[in-house]
């Protein structure tokens, strides 16, 4: 692989500027250096939680189902922050907030990125999820959270206090020198579908935008964290209409990405067609807003296909894409290998022939110097 030669290949291009122009240095030099990747040849490849969570449940942060199988992490790691507005001291997704701190400084000690979504409760009643669900299960009929949000004092002052905890996180995120670990941040994401309060007919487009904005001035101005990259996300989608609605402004974003899950009643033919115009949508998007672009989230739950990996999801990996993330396995479902796939071997061959970057090949990069 021609790791020492891959930022040769890439031009700098001179308008690549961080939607915050206070961002530290090591921040800033990982959105130029993803970037660049995104103008080589190779992809990085992601998995959620992987140093969480495994097909057995919960591991040890130094532990990983794609280590297991190829000897190594993947060469971005993603986790997710919700529900730490509830301050019980435990995320939705990856066990203790200590113990993910840990993990993003573990993933930053061997040199690789971090990207964090938010899976937000609602701020209206935090006894309600992203979906509105209690714990129950019981759904609650919300009205537009996020005119409220944007609207009522209340529930306004409840966000705020919400997103003093997220600063407060991400001043907690520092590497072995003291110095504050870069993170790409993915707020309000799949926000095309309409399954979360902040989704597609759960607000206006112009709320959307507002709450967006309005997220990233507070955090950035108002409590001046200077270490995240920030994402806009949809889901899958069919035109550069749909995908561009809900842009919240070159100002506010870094990189564009999509999610996109394949399905059990998905052909082949089907899986291609969708995704082929999905990411012919985010690159013509993308490219027009001058922003490098993801796919953020993806994979097929519990796959059983014969050669899963050569014959599906070889398609996540156009050249120009800067990286791609497995959702995260679990005892109950899994997305990407591990030692007990009957596709693990179909999985390496896939990372050769595809070049795609775990973290040995990242970490020669450099990505954050």
């Amino acid at each position: 692989m021609k790791n020492n030669n891959l930022f040769d290949e890439a031009p700098i291009e001179s308008w690549k500027y961080p939607s915050n122009s206070y961002v530290n240095n090591s921040t800033r030099r990982l959105f130029h250096n993803l970037n660049k990747i995104g103008q080589s040849s190779q992809v990085i490849l992601g998995h959620q939680s992987t140093n969480t969570l495994s097909r057995n449940g919960q591991i040890e942060i130094t532990d990983s189902d794609i280590k297991e199988v190829t000897g190594q992490f993947p060469g971005l790691v993603a986790y997710d922050l919700g529900w730490i507005e509830r301050k019980k001291g435990n995320v939705w997704l990856d066990g203790s907030v200590d113990k993910l701190i840990k993990s993003i400084q573990y993933c930053r000690k061997l040199g690789i990125p971090v990207s964090l979504s938010w899976h937000t409760r609602n701020p209206t009643d935090v006894q309600y999820d992203q979906k509105n669900r209690a714990l129950n299960g019981k759904v609650k009929n919300i009205q537009n959270t996020v005119g409220q949000i944007l609207s009522d004092e209340t529930v306004q002052q409840t966000y705020i206090s919400w997103l003093d905890i997220l600063a407060e996180f991400f001043g907690k995120l520092v590497d072995e020198t003291g110095e504050v670990i870069p993170i790409l941040f993915r707020p309000f994401h799949e926000c095309s579908g309409n399954w979360f309060w902040w989704g597609n007919g759960q607000c206006t487009d112009e709320e959307y935008i507002k709450l967006f904005q309005f997220t990233h001035e507070y955090l950035t101005k108002t409590k001046m964290v200077d270490n995240l990259l920030w994402i806009y996300n949809t889901d899958k989608v069919r035109t550069e209409a749909e995908y561009m609605k809900r842009y919240p402004g070159d100002q506010y974003v870094d990189f564009c990405s999509i999610d996109f899950y394949d399905y059990e009643n998905y052909s082949i033919d089907k899986f291609k067609s969708l995704l082929t115009k999905s990411l012919d949508v985010l690159r013509a998007c993308s490219k027009r807003q001058n922003k490098g672009y993801l796919i953020a989230e993806g994979g097929k739950k519990n796959y059983q296909d014969q050669n899963y990996f050569t014959s599906r999801c070889i398609n996540f990996f156009p050249k120009d894409l800067i990286y791609f993330c497995f959702w995260a396995n679990s005892k109950k479902n899994y997305y990407t290998t591990s030692q007990r796939d009957q596709n693990k071997e179909d999985f390496k061959v896939m990372v050769k022939e595809n070049k795609l970057l775990l973290q040995k090949e990242v970490l020669k990069l450099k990505l954050f110097s």
